[in-house]
């Protein structure tokens, strides 16, 4: 069937800004097209060169299942399928896992949020070009909720970094009577040797992301995530020892309306660095925080401010350049917003005056996706920013082509 009888018809989609400050910014301009896909819960997200084409296709962890839509026409390929599963798929990270020169995927499954004591698999899949991907066990943790690659001392090799939702044998409603293990994997030579494990830290509680980054620019990989002692940066020393150093405060309150829920590292127009979060834990707030001078030997804490508070439930973020201007802007998904659907969605937060705590506010499609994930990229090459979305109760994926 064509690929018409599938999709919505693409408009454009003007936003509506809604801004604190007196200044007035120009809205960005989108076309939204829906994906030919139906989703279960579109838990994840990314842009992956599956067919080394040249072009970004669009990867999703479902349920039941992880899928991949072809650039440009959107041809749904499934690559691995587990139907009769009683537990969800629930996050993955692509990488050359064998060596082989086409990308395999890391994949978090058995999905329980509800039991801290088993559960939660750790594997990948094997690519495959002519048929369902082979999958392969690595381990698992119960919660297994996040993962990522990062190449880490002192093996310095490409080492997947996966983070539970929360301490083994942990019970509502705070869940906190011991720290996550943040885990980091490392594969031997053949497919089916066992990959070695060790624990980067198990001092943090109730993480329910974290983002692989560069924080200090100092050319080694480090760590920022968001968990009940809000956001916290974790460096490795050359012994391979997680030092950790709290930068946001988190929102604080007892658990479980503590800390912060998301994270990613954005940058301000005069360089500053900001993180941005959502609080507390599957929380109703959207929170920045920006870089104090010196803030690598210093003790202080992050600026706090509050962007919005008009949401019930945040559940995506990404920073990124949308306007070509110098800073970098905020985005958050809204997957659930109580009994007011049409503020379920994507919006838009670029910083207006940030040292005095001033962002525009824009709204993008109220209603369409009820979003569980989002990423950025540039799909049609043209130099500007795309955002696609997931839904969860929505079952839908689109794109934000940007204008």
């Amino acid at each position: 069937m064509k690929l018409q009888a599938y999709t919505a018809t693409c408009w454009m989609v003007f936003l509506s800004a809604l801004s604190a400050a007196s200044h007035a910014g120009e809205p960005l301009e989108f076309r939204l097209e829906t994906l030919p896909v139906e989703l279960q819960v579109g838990y994840a997200v990314r842009t992956i060169d599956m067919n080394n084409d040249g072009k970004l296709d669009i990867a999703i962890v479902d349920s039941k299942r992880i899928l991949w839509l072809e650039n440009p026409n959107w041809t749904m390929h499934v690559i691995y399928e587990t139907p009769d599963a009683k537990f969800d798929n629930v996050c993955f990270a692509p990488h050359d896992i064998n060596g082989d020169g086409r990308i395999d995927l890391a994949l978090g499954a058995d999905w329980q949020f509800g039991n801290s004591d088993s559960g939660g698999t750790i594997g990948w899949l094997e690519h495959n070009p002519n048929g369902p991907w082979q999958y392969r066990q690595i381990a698992s943790e119960p919660t297994t909720h996040r993962m990522n690659w990062a190449t880490l001392p002192p093996v310095n090799v490409p080492t997947l970094v996966v983070a539970p939702l929360k301490g083994r044998g942990t019970r509502g409603p705070g869940f906190e009577e011991r720290g996550v293990r943040l885990l980091a994997f490392t594969s031997g030579t053949q497919p089916d040797e066992t990959w070695n494990q060790r624990v980067l830290t198990d001092q943090l509680h109730v993480m329910h992301n974290f983002e692989v980054t560069d924080l200090d620019q100092n050319g080694v990989v480090d760590l920022v995530t968001a968990s009940y002692e809000g956001a916290t940066w974790i460096t490795f020393n050359a012994a391979g020892q997680a030092v950790l150093k709290r930068l946001g405060s988190g929102q604080e309150e007892p658990a479980p309306k503590r800390g912060a829920s998301e994270i990613r590292h954005g940058r301000l127009g005069d360089g500053r660095l900001y993180l941005a979060t959502v609080e507390p834990w599957h929380g109703d707030k959207v929170v920045v925080y920006v870089a104090p001078d010196d803030w690598q030997k210093s003790d202080q804490l992050w600026q706090r401010t509050v962007l919005d508070d008009q949401l019930a439930w945040g559940h995506a973020v990404a920073c990124a350049n949308l306007d070509e201007d110098a800073d970098l802007e905020l985005i958050i998904g809204i997957r659930d917003d109580q009994n007011e659907a049409h503020r379920r969605g994507l919006r838009i937060y670029d910083p207006v005056d940030a040292p005095n705590g001033i962002w525009q506010r824009q709204i993008v499609d109220p209603g369409g996706v009820a979003i569980e994930d989002l990423t950025v990229a540039d799909l049609d090459q043209d130099g500007d920013q795309d955002i696609i979305a997931v839904g969860r109760a929505t079952h839908n994926a689109r794109i934000y082509w940007n204008q």
